[in-house]
């Protein structure tokens, strides 16, 4: 049986455009770039000096992808040991300072209250089809992982419209072949114009 090509992801925009990311876990499925440029179009006016949390956090490039853009700091959480460790080698060798890892399950996590406070931007892009997104929603906002500010990202192979809420609203949409994906706001932030 003929060995599997390395996957790799490139990092598209900001001071770290062109950093290649490798992907040692088969399992790990990057946001396809289209989506990121997308993703980081939405989130430019609020990237600078952000605080970022990645969970399920896979080839690393959407915390990257956040300090390369301006964010002042992310955590990368993933329960893969080979993803967290091909994740940590790229962030040596390009001598990134301002990720933390946490090599651990991502809904373990956030079910422990947060007493660090909350973070600005959360990107979620757990395995499609493995975890109730609406969920992972409510640990975040009820661990104060999530304030009424955060911006947060979804990505999943089924409609995000569903999420739609008296207590959250999809600030954003977009659909990219069978990938849905946007940013969710609380409905108890003030709406942004």
């Amino acid at each position: 049986m003929a060995s599997k090509k390395k996957k790799k992801v490139r990092i598209v925009g900001g001071k770290h455009k062109g950093a290649v990311l490798s992907v040692e876990d088969d399992q790990v499925k990057p946001t396809p770039d289209r989506v990121r440029e997308t993703l980081f179009n939405w989130l430019s006016p609020h990237i600078e000096k952000s605080t970022v949390l990645d969970l399920f956090g896979g080839s690393g490039c959407l915390s990257f992808e956040s300090i390369s853009r301006g964010s002042e700091s992310a955590l990368y959480v993933d329960s893969s040991k080979k993803a967290c460790a091909a994740f940590k080698d790229s962030l040596v060798r390009y001598r990134i300072n301002d990720i933390r890892l946490a090599c651990r399950d991502s809904v373990q996590m956030i079910q422990e209250e947060n007493t660090h406070g909350c973070f600005d931007i959360i990107f979620i892009d757990p395995p499609y089809g493995k975890f109730e997104l609406s969920e992972i929603l409510e640990k975040l906002y009820r661990n104060n992982w999530a304030n009424d500010d955060s911006l947060i990202y979804l990505e999943s192979n089924s409609c995000l419209k569903q999420l739609a809420s008296p207590k959250y609203q999809l600030v954003k949409d977009s659909t990219a072949g069978n990938v849905y994906y946007g940013i969710l706001k609380s409905t108890s932030a003030k709406s942004e114009k």
